[in-house]
């Protein structure tokens, strides 16, 4: 596998709202007018640049857009979403009921084709009809392995009650860079503590298995 993007989503649901964005069904992928808009960013400079879609081979389209129709619910997608992380330690979901609150991470996002950043990030916008008004976002960032200063983001939405749109650096720059600095705090937190410390060693508690109890 190349190096993978980290994604993360903090979305705003109260239990009952969680319950039914999980038992809906996926939205279909054609849907999403603006994602051409998701052009790999880097951060530091607002411009245009590190890993745009434009420079790779085209997104697989259309096996996102099978993955999103093969019948699964937000459930059972995200299920599967999770366990394409590394190890299990890699990946986290927790959902604070009394704040309303979902976090989703995945440190070992697959960027062949960008079809795995794809999946997720519609699988995030899929949540929308049912955020509170706080709404929430999601991030898809080139995290582990380069530098602060050497990281690209290849997109991020922001959600609403009303719909989903792709956050543009410059244009919605205090938005932007305030849901990216919340991801990278996200991602530090997630998995084993220490650098010394072996993901397949890690005891903490199996994404899967916390979604499943939701």
């Amino acid at each position: 596998m190349s190096e993978p993007y980290a994604a993360m989503a903090r979305l705003h649901l109260e239990p009952a709202a969680l319950r039914r964005y999980l038992a809906a069904a996926p939205r279909p992928l054609a849907e999403w007018t603006d994602r051409a808009e998701l052009t790999g960013r880097h951060d530091r400079t607002g411009k245009d640049g590190g890993l745009p879609w434009s420079l790779h081979p085209a997104p697989d389209h259309g096996t996102v857009a099978r993955w999103l129709a093969d019948g699964d619910d937000h459930r059972a997608q995200l299920r599967a979403f999770l366990r394409t992380a590394g190890e299990p330690g890699l990946a986290r979901l927790d959902h604070d009921a009394e704040r309303g609150v979902l976090t989703v991470v995945n440190l070992t996002v697959h960027r062949e084709a960008f079809r795995n950043p794809l999946w997720f990030l519609a699988l995030i916008r899929g949540a929308a009809p049912w955020t509170g008004p706080a709404g929430g976002f999601a991030v898809v960032r080139d995290h582990l392995w380069p530098g602060p200063r050497d990281r690209y983001t290849l997109g991020v939405l922001a959600l609403a009650p009303t719909g989903a749109r792709v956050l543009h650096p410059e244009r919605d720059a205090e938005e932007y860079a305030a849901a990216v600095r919340a991801a990278d705090a996200e991602f530090e937190a997630t998995g084993p503590d220490g650098t010394d410390e072996d993901p397949e060693e890690w005891d903490g508690p199996d994404p899967v298995d916390v979604l499943d109890r939701l």
